[in-house]
C-alpha cells in the first residue's frame, strides 16, 4: 500500500522528464527552424539584391552601349568623312607620301569602325534587343544578293564566287524557301563569304552549295584556302578568335564575324560548324529549320511594259548589265537593257528614256559613236548620258560635254546612284535640305560632301534652331540626328506632325545607334529612310538625298502634267 505513492511519484517525475525533454527538443527544433527561416530570408534577400544588381548592371550595360553608339560613332564618322574628302582631291592633289599616310589612316579608321559595329551588333543580338523580323525568304535570292555584294571584294583578291545550282529531290534552287530574317541571314552569308575570300589564294573559287529536306535547309560555303586547324574548328566561332595571331593585322578582321554568324543562326534555332576539306580549304555549314509549303513555287515574273522614265543600260557585257540592273531595280528605277549601240539608239528613239548608262567599247557601233548619234538626233539629244567605262574620267573633256556623268569600272554602286541623282535632278532651283545635327564637326563633313548645285543645305544644331528654319522656309527634306542639346529628334518629329504643311516631310534619320521598329514608327513622316552613323559614310548620305529629291520632284511633275482627274 505504501508503494503506490512512491510509484506514482516516479511516474509523475518520468512524465515531467518526458515533457521537459519534449519541450527542450521542440524548443531546439523551433530555434533551428527559426535559424533556417532566417537563413532562407537572408538568402531570398541576397537573391533579390543579386537580381536588382543584375538588373542595374543590365541597365548600365545598355546605357554604356547606347553611349558608345553615339559618342564613338559620331566622331568616327567625322574622321572617316574628312579622310574621304582628302582622298577625293577636294582640296587639291596630295604627294605620294601624304597619300600613303592618308591610306594608313583610312584603313585603320575603317578597321576601328568595323570593330565597334561588330561589338554593338553582337551585344544587341545577345541581349535580345535585336528581335528577328521573320518572313518567307527565298534561299536563292539571298545567295545571289550575298555574291553580288561581295563580288567587288572578291575581284580585288582575284577570287571567283560561284553559286552551285541545287538539283536534289523534286526541288530546284528557285523553290527553296524558309521562314527567317532575310537581313540577318544575308549578314551571315556576306560574313562567311568575306572570311572565305580573305583566306583564299589568288585565282581560286569560293562556292556556295545549297541543299534541303522537308524540314531543314543546308548552306555550305567552301573555300580553297589554307584551312582551319583541327583544334580550332570550334573556337573560331568564339569572340575575338583568329586562326593565327597575325590574321587580324594582315587581313583586317575583327575576330567577331563568325561569332555574329553563330548568334544569328542560333536565333533561328539553327546550327553552324566548320570542317576541314580533304584536299585543301575549309567548309562552313549552316543548318536552318524550314517548313515546306505548297505555295513555295517561284514563278517567272511576267514581262512588264517599260514604265515612263526608264533607265537604259547599254553594254555588250551581259554580266555588267545584270549587276547594274539589279542595283537600280532595288533602288526603285525601271530598267531597260541594250546589248549594242544600234539597239540603244532604237530604244531611245521609240521609248521614254530618263537617262542612259553607256559603255564606250562595244563591238559594232562603239559608245563614242552611239553618243554622237544620240546628240545629233533631236528626239534623243536631251537625254542625259552617264558613261560606264574602264577608262579614267580624265578623258571626259574629250567628249566636249556630250556626257553628263562618268563612272569608271569597276564601279561603286553608291557613286553610280550619286551620278544618276545629280543628272536627273529637276525642279525650279536647287532642293532645300535642312541638316539637324548637334556635332559641328560631323555637320561640316556632311555639308562639304554636298558639293552639288542640285542641293542647297542649311545647318541647325539644336531643336529650336531647326523649328525656326522650318517656320521660316519649308525644307524639301530634313536630315535628322536624334540627340540634340535641347531635346531629341523624336520631339522634333512630333512637332513636325502638328504642322499641316510639314507633317508629310521627307526625312532621313541619321542616328548614332540602331533603332527598333517601335522607334522607327515614331519617326516616320513622309518618305523616311534610316541610316546608322559609322555604317554609312557621309558621301552615301548625299547619294540617298539626291535620289530621294529626284524621285519626289519627278512624282510631283508627273502629277502636275496629269492634271485633275476626270
Amino acid at each position: 500500500m505504501h508503494m503506490l505513492p512512491v510509484l506514482g511519484s516516479i511516474s509523475l517525475l518520468a512524465a515531467c522528464g518526458v515533457l521537459l525533454f519534449a519541450f527542450f527538443r521542440a524548443q531546439r527544433i523551433i530555434r533551428e527552424l527559426g535559424e533556417q527561416l532566417t537563413l532562407a530570408r537572408e538568402q531570398q534577400y541576397r537573391d533579390k539584391m543579386q537580381l536588382s544588381v543584375r538588373s542595374q548592371l543590365d541597365t548600365l550595360k545598355d546605357e554604356f552601349i547606347s553611349t558608345v553608339s553615339h559618342e564613338l560613332r559620331t566622331p568616327l564618322t567625322s574622321i572617316r568623312g574628312a579622310l574621304g574628302l582628302l582622298a577625293s582631291g577636294t582640296i587639291g592633289d596630295l604627294d605620294p607620301r601624304a597619300m600613303n599616310l592618308l591610306r594608313i589612316a583610312t584603313t585603320n579608321t575603317d578597321r576601328l569602325i568595323r570593330l565597334i559595329n561588330d561589338i554593338l551588333d553582337l551585344e544587341r543580338m545577345e541581349s535580345g534587343r535585336a528581335p528577328l523580323q521573320i518572313r518567307r525568304c527565298s534561299l536563292r535570292d539571298l545567295c545571289e544578293q550575298a555574291i553580288e555584294t561581295m563580288t567587288p571584294m572578291a575581284e580585288d583578291h582575284t577570287v571567283h564566287l560561284e553559286l552551285v545550282p541545287f538539283t536534289g529531290g523534286q526541288n530546284t534552287a528557285d523553290s527553296l524557301f524558309f521562314d527567317g530574317d532575310s537581313d540577318r541571314i544575308l549578314q551571315v552569308l556576306t560574313n562567311l563569304l568575306s572570311n572565305a575570300v580573305k583566306f583564299s589564294p589568288s585565282a581560286s573559287t569560293v562556292r556556295i552549295h545549297t541543299d534541303a529536306t522537308s524540314d531543314s535547309i543546308l548552306l555550305k560555303v567552301v573555300d580553297e584556302g589554307r584551312g582551319i586547324p583541327a583544334d580550332k574548328l570550334d573556337s573560331v566561332f568564339d569572340r575575338f578568335q583568329q586562326v593565327e595571331h597575325a590574321d587580324a593585322r594582315q587581313r583586317g578582321g575583327t575576330g567577331l564575324g563568325l561569332s555574329i554568324c553563330r548568334s544569328i543562326v542560333q536565333q533561328h534555332s539553327g546550327s553552324i560548324w566548320a570542317q576541314r576539306n580533304l584536299i585543301k580549304g575549309t567548309t562552313i555549314f549552316v543548318m536552318l529549320p524550314r517548313t515546306a509549303r505548297a505555295t513555295d513555287i517561284a514563278l517567272p515574273s511576267p514581262a512588264l511594259p517599260p514604265a515612263e522614265g526608264a533607265i537604259l543600260i547599254c553594254d555588250d557585257d551581259t554580266g555588267i548589265r545584270t549587276v547594274v540592273s539589279g542595283h537600280l531595280t532595288r533602288q526603285g528605277y525601271t530598267v531597260i537593257e541594250a546589248g549594242s549601240g544600234e539597239e540603244a539608239l532604237k530604244i531611245a528613239a521609240d521609248q521614254q528614256i530618263e537617262a542612259i548608262l553607256l559603255d564606250l567599247y562595244m563591238p559594232g557601233l562603239s559608245g563614242w559613236e552611239t553618243l554622237q548619234r544620240l546628240r545629233n538626233n533631236p528626239e534623243t539629244a536631251e537625254i542625259p548620258v552617264v558613261v560606264l567605262s574602264v577608262l579614267s574620267s580624265n578623258l571626259r573633256p574629250q567628249l566636249s560635254g556630250d556626257a553628263q556623268g562618268w563612272i569608271q569600272k569597276p564601279f561603286n554602286e553608291k557613286l553610280l546612284f550619286a551620278e544618276l541623282g545629280r543628272i536627273l535632278h529637276r525642279g525650279d532651283g536647287p532642293a532645300h535640305v535642312l541638316l539637324v545635327e548637334d556635332d559641328d564637326d560631323l555637320a561640316s563633313i556632311l555639308m562639304a560632301n554636298f558639293q552639288n548645285n542640285a542641293i542647297q543645305i542649311e545647318h541647325a544644331s539644336t531643336r529650336q534652331q531647326a523649328i525656326r528654319h522650318c517656320v521660316g522656309r519649308r525644307p524639301d527634306l530634313v536630315i535628322l540626328d536624334l540627340t540634340l542639346p535641347d531635346g531629341d529628334g523624336f520631339s522634333f518629329v512630333e512637332w513636325l506632325r502638328q504642322q499641316p504643311p510639314l507633317r508629310s516631310m521627307p526625312l532621313v534619320v541619321y542616328s548614332g545607334h540602331e533603332l527598333s521598329d517601335v522607334e522607327m514608327s515614331k519617326l516616320r513622316l513622309g518618305p523616311t529612310e534610316f541610316l546608322t552613323k559609322a555604317k554609312v559614310q557621309p558621301y552615301e548620305v548625299e547619294t540617298l538625298v539626291l535620289s530621294m529629291v529626284h524621285r519626289l520632284r519627278s512624282k510631283a511633275e508627273h502629277l502636275i502634267s496629269a492634271g485633275p482627274a476626270a
